[in-house]
C-alpha cells in the first residue's frame, strides 16, 4: 500500500504545484481585489452611523437579557426539558460550521482555487470571508469587553474583562456562510432554509451548555450585520431588541427578507 501511496502523493503534489504556478497571477489579482473590497467594508461597517446604531441596539438588547434572570431561565428550561440524545446528535453536526479552523480554510480553498467561471460559488466564498474578517475583530473585542462567563461557570451578567465568553464565536463563524447564501438566493424557500441553517451552530452551543442565549443572539446578529454590509443589499432587514415591560421582558425580533 505504501508503494502505491507514495507515487500517487507525488503526482498530486506536482499537480497542485503546477496548477498554483499557472494560476499565480490570477490569485494575486483576487487577493488585491479582496483587500480593496475589505477596505470598503470596514468603512461601511465602522464609519456608518446607521449601521452602528443597529449594532448598538443589538448589544443593548443582548445586555438586557444577560443582566436579568432571562438567560438563566432559558438555559434551565432547555437543559431540563428539551435536551435529549436526539438534540445531542444534531448538535454534534451543527457545531462543525462554527469551527474557525474548518470553515475559514474551506472558504479560502473554494475562493482561491475555483475559477471565476463558476460565478456564484466563488462570490459566495469571497463574500463570506470578507464578512468573517469584517466582524471578527469586533467579535473578539466584545467577547472580552462584556466579560460574561459560560453557563457551567457563572451567570451571564456582564463583568467587563473578567472572562472572554460574552459573545458566541461559534455562532458568528457558523452563521456567516449560511446568511450570505441566503442573501444571494432569490428563491424564498431556499432563502428561508439557509437562514434556518444559520441558526443551528448557535443552537448547538446552547444545547452543549457552552453559551447563554444572549451570547448566541449577539453572535448571530453580528454575523448578520457583517454579511449585510458586505453584500450591500437593501432587500432584507433584521432588528432585535429586548425591553423591560410590566415586570417582565419583551423580546422583539423583526425580519423582512
Amino acid at each position: 500500500m505504501k508503494r502505491i501511496a507514495a507515487p500517487v502523493l507525488l503526482v498530486l503534489s506536482l499537480f497542485v504545484f503546477t496548477s498554483t504556478c499557472f494560476a499565480a497571477e490570477g490569485l494575486m489579482l483576487k487577493i488585491d481585489s479582496d483587500a480593496s473590497d475589505l477596505e470598503g467594508d470596514y468603512k461601511a461597517f465602522y464609519l456608518n452611523a446607521g449601521n452602528l446604531l443597529e449594532l448598538g441596539g443589538g448589544i443593548v438588547g443582548a445586555g438586557i437579557i444577560a443582566n436579568t434572570k432571562a438567560d438563566r431561565e432559558i438555559r434551565n428550561y432547555y437543559q431540563e426539558r428539551l435536551r435529549s440524545s436526539a438534540t445531542y446528535s444534531v448538535s454534534s453536526v451543527a457545531r462543525v460550521p462554527g469551527e474557525l479552523y474548518v470553515t475559514v480554510p474551506l472558504l479560502l480553498a473554494v475562493h482561491l482555487m475555483i475559477p471565476q467561471d463558476y460565478g456564484a460559488v466563488d462570490v459566495w466564498a469571497q463574500k463570506s470571508l470578507r464578512a468573517l474578517f469584517l466582524g471578527g475583530p469586533l467579535g473578539l473585542v466584545l467577547q472580552r469587553a462584556i466579560g460574561a462567563e459560560r453557563p457551567a461557570h457563572d451567570d451571564s451578567r456582564w463583568r467587563p474583562f473578567k472572562s472572554s465568553h460574552g459573545l458566541s464565536g461559534h455562532t458568528f463563524v457558523g452563521g456567516v456562510p449560511f446568511i450570505m447564501a441566503a442573501r444571494m438566493e432569490d428563491n424564498i424557500y431556499l432563502k428561508s432554509m439557509f437562514y434556518g441553517l444559520s441558526v443551528l451552530p448557535g443552537l448547538s452551543r446552547i444545547n452543549d451548555d457552552q453559551h447563554y442565549f444572549s451570547q448566541v443572539v449577539l453572535g448571530w446578529y453580528l454575523a448578520y450585520l457583517s454579511s449585510s454590509v458586505v453584500d450591500r443589499k437593501t432587500d432584507g432587514k433584521v432588528s432585535f431588541a429586548a425591553t423591560p415591560q410590566n415586570g417582565g421582558l419583551v423580546l422583539r425580533f423583526n425580519a423582512i427578507f
